[in-house]
């Protein structure tokens, strides 16, 4: 299974939907700061699952929740934008709290428009990056691979789907 993890689209929406005609993901995540981008996704590609939280800057999404805990080829992952775990100051720190709470081994997040990939406490935590508004990179998102019920490779991209950093999960 293929999932493709964005976060602060911000409206340019672009280059999401050029990753999803170029990957054909099974699965879009949508990390918040642009709700609206992600239900762009549904009504351009509609056999497309797309899951979404709501970002800072998504005040009047009220159908998108805050945080969520999916589960994907029979892999529990825990979603939020990050701006209430306090990304900025503690990192990956409190997001792989929540997620070890929820019992899930993977945690992505959005929010500093900044690419993290890191183990903590256990969690393999990450942030795509901004699709669309970078800060110290280039415009990137996540792919995700799962195989057999767990989560096998994590890959950040940049926006032409060239290979930024991966990172074996399991085996």
């Amino acid at each position: 299974m293929k999932i493709l993890i964005f976060s602060d689209s911000h409206g340019y929406n672009v280059s999401m939907a050029c990753a999803v005609e170029r990957e054909s993901p099974d699965m879009v995540l949508h990390l918040g700061d642009h709700t609206e981008d992600a239900r762009e996704l549904e009504r351009v590609f509609p056999h497309l699952t797309v899951c979404a939280v709501r970002g800072n800057n998504d005040y009047f999404d009220r159908e998108a929740p805050e945080h969520a805990v999916i589960t994907a080829g029979g892999v529990r992952i825990f979603l939020t934008h990050g701006h209430r775990e306090q990304v900025y100051t503690r990192e990956g720190k409190l997001v792989a709290q929540c997620a070890r709470e929820e019992n899930c081994g993977l945690a992505f997040f959005g929010h500093t428009h900044r690419m993290y990939l890191e183990r903590v406490h256990g969690v393999l935590v990450c942030n795509p990056g901004s699709i669309s508004l970078p800060r110290g990179g280039p415009a990137s998102y996540g792919r995700l691979t799962l195989e057999n019920g767990q989560a096998h490779l994590i890959e950040l991209l940049n926006e032409d789907g060239g290979l930024l950093r991966h990172e074996k999960i399991g085996r």
